[in-house]
């Protein structure tokens, strides 16, 4: 099994360079099968939708179904899969960033009742968010 960076799956996805774009398609292509799967990692994928929404503009439905693309290839594991998938459902259906969503879904399975934070964004868009108290 191999993992993939970030940078592999952004040329992947974005074509907006041929050499890397063909490096990455035989990459993905020839080391990651059905029989050894590439490896996906959660931060490489928060990365990712981050690349794709601030850098490249791609909007939110558009981004939200290059993820699911990717947690269904057959020739891709993706760490904490499950998880992905809720927080990509989270993220389709509110405003909320998808590490935001990870990082709810994490926290909430290692048992925290909240997540502490200063994003005002986060604390509106996902219940599981709330603002670290400021001053006496």
């Amino acid at each position: 099994m191999i993992g993939i960076d970030t940078n592999v799956l952004v040329r992947f996805f974005v074509k907006d360079d041929v050499v890397q774009l063909e490096a990455a398609r035989r990459c993905l292509q020839s080391e990651c099968t059905v029989q050894s799967p590439g490896f996906v990692n959660r931060v490489v994928l928060c990365e990712f939708v981050w690349v794709l929404s601030r850098v490249y503009r791609i909007e939110r439905d558009q981004v939200a179904g290059v993820l699911d693309n990717i947690l269904h290839a057959d020739s891709l594991t993706v760490e904490n899969e499950d998880l992905a998938e809720i927080a990509l459902e989270r993220y389709r259906n509110s405003d909320a960033d998808f590490a935001d969503c990870m990082i709810a879904l994490t926290n909430e399975r290692r048992g925290c009742d909240l997540t502490r934070t200063f994003d005002h964004k986060a604390v509106s868009a996902l219940a599981q968010f709330a603002l670290v108290p400021v001053g006496a």
